[in-house]
């Protein structure tokens, strides 16, 4: 959701995560300091724990519509987390979403963080 502006850092969940941020730094300190943005953090979690699924189906499990969860997995694979591998740009939402060495490395060093 954008604001009335059209800018997307004034989306619903770009200031809950200022206001989380101002609150509480813990988590989301952590979160961003290993680069990840704390709306991308969930999706990182559920491929850790839950491991390889497809796009559609993270989706769902997750509560994020589709195009908005495959933006975060773009976001993720830029920083080298997560390895998505479509065929077919009409296959996107089936495409199956993993996270590479680099996302499992850094999802255990969090989860070690935050015991």
């Amino acid at each position: 959701m954008k604001s009335k502006s059209g800018n997307k850092e004034n989306s619903i969940s770009g200031l809950s995560a200022e206001l989380f941020l101002s609150k509480d730094d813990s988590l989301a300190a952590l979160v961003v300091s290993h680069g990840i943005k704390v709306r991308d953090f969930i999706l990182l979690s559920f491929l850790s724990d839950q491991g390889p699924m497809s796009v559609s189906r993270l989706s769902s499990i997750v509560g994020i519509d589709p195009q908005s969860t495959l933006r975060g997995l773009k976001r993720l694979s830029a920083a080298n987390l997560v390895l998505r591998n479509p065929t077919k740009k009409s296959e996107q939402f089936e495409s199956i979403a993993r996270l590479t060495s680099r996302g499992e490395e850094t999802a255990a060093r969090i989860c070690n963080q935050l015991a």
